[in-house]
């Protein structure tokens, strides 16, 4: 019997192109180990670094010196923006004493402070203007009233006391009188005066001449050219002067002349008219009237 040891090559290309080749693809990222070299840290590699950090802290040490020693950085000049000469000259010296010095070291919260202690200062913005400068922008308290003790003072609506007044001439604005020249009760009688003006519309308001705060929780107002004193209690301004004004000219035409009006009771009005002469030329007292 024949046995062929080397198959033909036919037999052997039909086998091996007969099985199929299979592809398959990778179920992930394959990883790839890196390879870490070892530092070897040495005594002088952590003499040469602390040598490093030591020359950089040195540096800036000595340049931070330098600068808060530098002459340039001296502050020189602080303009001051104010609507009032006086006062921009008060504050100007106020600033010279407090020798500002180096302007990289300069406190403004401290220096912002000093400046709002000043009577008429309400705000002061502070801002560095390098390398040697500040640019000073003041807002000023405005006057809202006189405020009448031994003298006049004007006053913001803060109640501060801006400037004395030796009188009241040429100024138009209204004011606040107590018999006790506010020894008592201050803070809340002022706040009655402000809540009253302020409730108040604007062509009324500018023709208010007096307040009177003497007895406590009791406004007394008085307008310009008028000898009438409008009782007001303590609330409801602006409705009982509206209801004061509607009925002033029929009060004044029937009565005369009113001495004062108490408009604390909401449904009533007590009047009292001026005292009226006689042919003999002595005043006659009138009584106090009730309207409903």
């Amino acid at each position: 019997m024949a046995s062929h040891l080397n198959p033909s090559l036919k037999y052997r290309t039909e086998n091996f192109l007969s099985q199929p080749f299979q592809f398959q693809r990778g179920e992930g990222k394959i990883k790839i180990k890196k390879v870490q070299r070892k530092i070897n840290l040495q005594f002088k590699h952590i003499v040469l670094f602390f040598l490093l950090m030591a020359g950089l802290f040195y540096s800036f040490q000595r340049f931070y010196l330098f600068l808060i020693s530098w002459e340039n950085l001296s502050i020189k000049e602080a303009q001051i923006l104010c609507q009032r000469e006086a006062v921009k000259k008060e504050l100007e010296q106020m600033i010279r004493e407090e020798k500002l010095g180096n302007i990289l070291l300069l406190d403004m919260d401290r220096l912002q402070s000093v400046l709002e202690r000043h009577r008429w200062v309400q705000e002061a913005r502070i801002r560095k203007v390098f390398p040697s400068s500040l640019r000073i922008e003041i807002k000023e308290r405005e006057p809202a009233a006189l405020l009448k003790k031994d003298r006049y003072y004007l006053i913001d609506e803060q109640g501060v006391e801006l400037e004395p007044m030796e009188s009241r001439e040429n100024i138009s604005l209204p004011v606040f009188v107590d018999a006790n020249d506010f020894r008592t009760d201050s803070p809340e009688k002022l706040k009655l005066a402000w809540d009253c003006l302020k409730s108040l519309p604007s062509h009324l308001r500018e023709q208010v001449d007096t307040l009177d705060l003497t007895e406590y929780g009791n406004l007394i107002l008085q307008f310009k050219n008028s000898p009438t004193k409008i009782m007001l209690g303590d609330n409801q301004f602006s409705q009982k002067i509206e209801l004061f004004l509607k009925t002033r000219d029929r009060l004044e035409n029937q009565f005369g002349p009113l001495e004062s009006v108490n408009l604390r009771l909401e449904d009533r009005i007590y009047f009292k008219a001026q005292a009226q002469p006689n042919p003999r030329g002595e005043s006659l007292l009138n009584p106090q009237k009730e309207v409903e």
